[in-house]
């Protein structure tokens, strides 16, 4: 029995426009939402505007880099888990351990390595979700006026 795949919102981000056009199309053709950014800045403001699950993210762009936008998730959005696409045949392990990424692929890869890793991201992301801590409560007046009462 196979597992139940997993859809939901991926953030492609990558400088080469035709990378991002067949990405884009391959993960629409997945079933899952997608957003799309050239450089790792556009794709920071589409966070601010999107809720992402997974970033799928080329790690050499001008600018800033893939590795720069690994590090704004990590401290923004640290449930969102990141699949670096690259041309490098090897990455570095300081790089792939970093809390937030779930893996890498070699450029160029099948549509199969792609869904596989994306599958990979969205379970994480999932369980990142789960055991988040949960928003504070707000106290009521009288759950305050307690506090300070027993301060006294």
């Amino acid at each position: 029995m196979e597992s139940e795949k997993l859809t939901g919102t991926v953030l492609v981000v990558d400088d080469d426009e035709g990378v991002r056009k067949v990405l884009a199309r391959w993960v629409a053709e997945m079933g899952h939402t997608v957003k799309v950014a050239a450089g790792a800045d556009e794709a920071l403001e589409l966070m601010r505007e999107w809720p992402v699950d997974v970033a799928l993210c080329d790690v050499r762009m001008p600018g800033h880099d893939g590795i720069w936008l690994l590090d704004q998730v990590r401290r923004l959005y640290p449930c969102i888990a990141v699949v670096f696409a690259t041309g490098l045949l090897e990455m570095d392990p300081m790089v792939t351990l970093r809390a937030c990424v779930v893996g890498y692929i070699v450029k160029p890869f099948n549509r199969e390595d792609l869904a596989d890793m994306i599958q990979l991201g969205l379970a994480e992301r999932k369980r990142r979700v789960a055991e988040a801590p949960s928003e504070p409560r707000l106290l009521s007046a009288g759950a305050l006026d307690a506090i300070v009462l027993s301060r006294s």
